[in-house]
């Protein structure tokens, strides 16, 4: 079965339409087009300028997906040079729903946008507990809002939302006056000051074995190349969940970070006019330094890739 959506001033082919993607009685492919078609006005501000990766499951979800960064397109999908090669960018509603055809659930990118490709406008702190039952995404929640407290310190904005799989991403937008590696130098020590405030709950450790059952405070969707989660992702799970911006009043309410799914239906965004309240990381890392006394720790050549 094929069907046609249209998305913006294009028309694009949808094939296999009827194809189920998350189970057998769940969201089909065709679905998955709808939904990127109609969150495509408050989806495309936050990724458009940036490189795209996406999470393909040809077989649905219940076979392994794999990420694919440069992937053949059509002519009219815009393409942005990269360290690593030529990416594609999502800058229409027609190539979002032209990722739900190649099987595309999940997209990901990269931190900085065109034309400063390096220098990112986003820093983002991943908040992932262990497993997914509802008092660990309560530790979630307050490690989120300590992740603000910590950025307010600092000067900087927090906006939060959900990551459609088991926690909370925090992002704070940054003016692109630094490179990768001194964001990611900032993550850590934001990451390094909110596990301090509950080291029994939270750690920066990188190695798995080393938590001992604390939640990560992640900083390395932060550094050259690195991948995040889209706002307004879907997640390869059972339910079609969705990566939500959320408002920190909603945030208290939520249950899961699964709380939305395909069925999302919004008027605003959450994250509208993030940039306008976008913060300089070279003045938060000179306030670490002068609250510290000493040079903010550079994280190891290599540390946290894959």
């Amino acid at each position: 079965m094929r069907t046609t959506v249209r998305a913006g001033r294009r028309k694009v082919e949808v094939r296999h339409a009827d194809k189920p993607l998350f189970g057998p009685d769940g969201a089909t492919k065709a679905d998955l087009a709808d939904y990127y078609a109609r969150i495509a006005p408050l989806m495309l501000p936050l990724v458009r300028g940036r490189p795209v990766a996406l999470e393909r499951y040809v077989e649905g979800i219940e076979s392994p997906g794999f990420l694919v960064q440069h992937p053949a397109h059509p002519r009219w999908v815009r393409t942005l040079w990269t360290s690593s090669g030529r990416m594609m960018e999502c800058h229409e509603a027609a190539t979002l729903v032209w990722c739900a055809d190649q099987d595309a659930i999940t997209l990901h990118s990269w931190s900085s946008r065109t034309p400063r490709l390096g220098l990112p406008d986003r820093m983002v702190v991943d908040l992932d507990p262990a497993d997914g039952d509802e008092a660990a995404f309560d530790a979630c929640r307050d490690a989120a809002w300590n992740v603000r407290e910590v950025l307010s310190e600092l000067g900087l904005a927090a906006y939060v939302m959900t990551t459609g799989s088991r926690g909370l991403h925090v992002h704070s937008p940054l003016r692109p006056e630094v490179d990768d590696q001194e964001v990611r130098r900032l993550a850590k020590a934001v990451a390094d000051r909110v596990a301090a405030r509950a080291p029994d709950q939270w750690t920066t450790r990188v190695r798995k074995a080393a938590r001992h059952g604390r939640m990560f405070v992640d900083y390395l969707r932060n550094g050259p190349s690195q991948l995040a989660v889209v706002p307004y992702a879907v997640r390869a799970r059972p339910g079609a969940p969705v990566a939500a911006p959320v408002t920190w009043e909603e945030l208290d309410q939520l249950r899961t970070s699964r709380d939305f799914t395909i069925d999302l239906e919004r008027d605003e965004c959450p994250f509208a006019g993030i940039r306008r309240h976008a913060r300089s990381p070279k003045r938060a890392l000179a306030r670490l330094e002068r609250d510290e006394g000493r040079s903010v720790p550079r994280p190891r050549a290599g540390q946290g890739r894959g």
